[in-house]
């Protein structure tokens, strides 16, 4: 397991003291030769900021060159005063180390090997008394680890730097003898550099990796040796069902009809079962070693169904259900150590969430979510913009703006790519029914795209923005009251840019006035559905809701038309958020909406259809199906 390691403010005041100029550019290459990577919190950007190595030609400060070495988490105060509570008042470092420590702890449970670099004795003890999972060494024992895997002609540097950092950090020990009892950090001390020098170990048990990986190649059709064959024995017979289901995956499309979608979620629940029931009866003779082998080894496969399940009880409306799934997937994703994986599933999680209002559980999950994204190094700006917007409406401002501090970083590199993944956001958080959030992401979506006059997108974010005004209700409006000015420093516009940002949006708001106003014609008597809706017109659904009746009230958006509500007799209509309904030959009346459901859902006329079996359904997606890497 590669090393995580979280460092202190102390190490890079140290650093900046006595660093020499070839000190970053070294340390850099060994991090990335051995996939390790460096954690701090925004508490440490603080304690540093002015920092300076002060032996390089210039005085350059100590942040700027880590700046692209350092993976930067903000972490909640609240999280920092339980930590403190915890380990009690007397004995708690100072909010910033707490901060590191929480850190430290989550990335432990993460699966990670983490070591908190500080020369702070007490971050030790607290975090062994608190039961947190890191190890801890002194920032001397930090750099001669570095100096230890370090090829370059400058490992004797690094080397002199460690015993010059290890000095001071022993004076200032000795000067504080009369302070406290040194003993025990000096212990401490010396147990790291021991801990570190080379010593002899049993050779780790590579077998029962390579024949995990043996297995997953046999289950794919692949060729290997016979020596693993060998120990395998029955195990690639007995797990051979698994291949079943990435053969279903492959088949099911989510471009479907509601109705379909309720069927394949069926079919693949009920594969899932058979398979899952064929693999434990012959696994249940064997040893406890071999289905352990085995459950590795089918991870990945568990891991795309349960997705699969999970994004077809999300699309249908079914979101505890959908949780549920989801929260299998990413159980089976830490299996197969896969962070994109992980990640994914976090994401998820988080707009299901989101979905119910569960603003702290989506603000953690968020976060996860980010951490892994910077594990993989892949584009944290989704993840951000979510969970600052989750700690705001918690009503933690402070950790909201650095969020979206972070993420204003990334928006800033590259204003066309961000444009792009804010819309896709704003487009997944209408599909949950969170009209007001999506219209302030895609409010900002709108503004990246502007300087670069991309009117494809710029219609698309018009016609998502209409929909999103729309589908707003009163609940809405006060729900999200001060998201805009939070969401306004993700990104800023020229006088120019501004002047035509304005102008587009004024026309959207003209436009989703003109929709609030009721239909001026009603009619009582069956007309053809084509009199209302365009002929091959396609709806979005905005949202269903079921009334004490089971009769069920779908909101639908048309860009001409604005939002009408459809009323459906008793039944079992499988419709969510992000589906679009096409009409069939048949006929509709048309009756003006009473004031509360006008109110609640701004339509402009309710619409009772004679054939309901002429409605069509469709769950618009492409991506609810994970691509395999076994």
């Amino acid at each position: 397991m590669t090393q995580t390691w979280v460092v202190d403010s102390n190490c890079f005041i140290h650093l900046g003291s006595m660093a020499p100029d070839s000190f970053v550019k070294d340390a850099a290459k060994i991090l990335q030769i051995n996939n390790q990577m460096l954690f701090v919190t925004s508490g440490v950007h603080d304690e540093i900021r002015n920092v300076r190595f002060q032996r390089w030609s210039k005085k350059p400060k100590v942040l700027d060159e880590f700046e692209s070495l350092l993976n930067t988490i903000t972490i909640d105060d609240g999280q920092i005063r339980g930590l403190g509570q915890l380990i009690g008042e007397k004995a708690s470092p100072q909010d910033v180390d707490l901060s590191l420590m929480v850190l430290a702890s989550q990335l432990h449970r993460e699966g990670r090997e983490v070591i908190l670099v500080t020369d702070d004795f007490k971050m030790t003890t607290s975090g062994e008394k608190a039961n947190l999972g890191y190890t801890t060494c002194p920032p001397s024992t930090f750099i001669q680890r570095l100096a230890a895997q370090s090829s370059s002609k400058y490992k004797g540097k690094m080397k002199s730097l460690s015993r010059r950092v290890r000095a001071a950090e022993m004076r200032y020990a000795i000067s504080r003898v009369h302070q406290y009892d040194i003993q025990a950090k000096l212990t401490w001390m010396v147990d790291s550099l021991i801990e570190d020098r080379p010593r002899s170990q049993k050779p780790s048990a590579p077998s029962e990796v390579n024949l995990k990986r043996a297995l997953q190649r046999a289950l794919a059709g692949e060729n290997i040796k016979g020596s693993h064959l060998k120990k395998l024995g029955s195990l690639p017979d007995i797990c051979k069902p698994i291949l079943s289901l990435d053969a279903h995956l492959s088949e099911l499309t989510s471009n479907t009809t509601s109705e379909r979608l309720r069927d394949a979620y069926e079919e693949t629940l009920l594969l899932l079962s058979e398979v899952l029931e064929a693999i434990g009866l012959d696994l249940a003779p064997l040893d406890e070693s071999s289905a352990e082998l085995a459950h590795g080894a089918l991870s990945g496969y568990l891991y795309r169904t349960e997705t699969a399940l999970g994004l077809m009880a999300k699309m249908s409306g079914r979101r505890e259900t959908a949780r549920l799934h989801l929260s299998r997937a990413l159980q089976s994703a830490t299996l197969i150590d896969d962070s994109f994986a992980e990640m994914h599933a976090v994401y998820q999680l988080g707009l299901l969430a989101i979905a119910s209002d569960k603003w702290d559980r989506s603000a953690r999950l968020f976060e996860t979510a980010d951490r892994q994204a910077q594990l993989i190094s892949a584009s944290r700006l989704p993840y951000l913009v979510c969970a600052g917007i989750s700690r705001h409406l918690m009503g933690n401002v402070q950790l909201a703006e650095q969020h979206i501090h972070s993420a204003k970083e990334i928006v800033s590199s590259d204003q066309k790519e961000a444009s792009s993944q804010l819309m896709n956001l704003g487009e997944a958080l209408l599909a949950i029914d969170q009209p007001g959030l999506a219209l302030e992401v895609l409010d900002e979506a709108m503004e990246c795209a502007l300087p670069y006059d991309a009117q494809d997108q710029l219609q698309t974010l018009s016609e998502h923005l209409l929909m999103a005004n729309a589908a707003m209700t009163q609940t809405d409006m006060l729900h999200h009251e001060g998201l805009r000015s939070l969401l306004d420093g993700l990104n800023q516009l020229s006088d120019e840019e501004a002047e035509e940002f304005a102008k587009k949006i004024k026309v959207i708001e003209q436009r989703a006035d003109e929709h609030n106003q009721p239909f001026e014609d009603t009619w009582k008597d069956w007309q053809p559905s084509s009199q209302l809706i365009p002929k091959d017109a396609t709806l979005r659904v905005v949202r269903a809701e079921v009334d004490e009746n089971e009769d069920t009230l779908v909101v639908v958006h048309h860009l001409e038309l604005g939002s009408i509500g459809l009323w459906l007799p008793e039944g079992e209509w499988s419709v969510s958020s992000g589906h679009l309904l096409s009409f069939g030959n048949t006929r509709v009346k048309l009756a003006l909406p009473t004031s509360e459901l006008q109110e609640r859902h701004s339509i402009r006329g309710l619409v009772a259809v004679e054939d309901t079996s002429q409605l069509l359904f469709k769950a618009p997606s492409d991506d609810f199906i994970p691509e395999s890497d076994d």
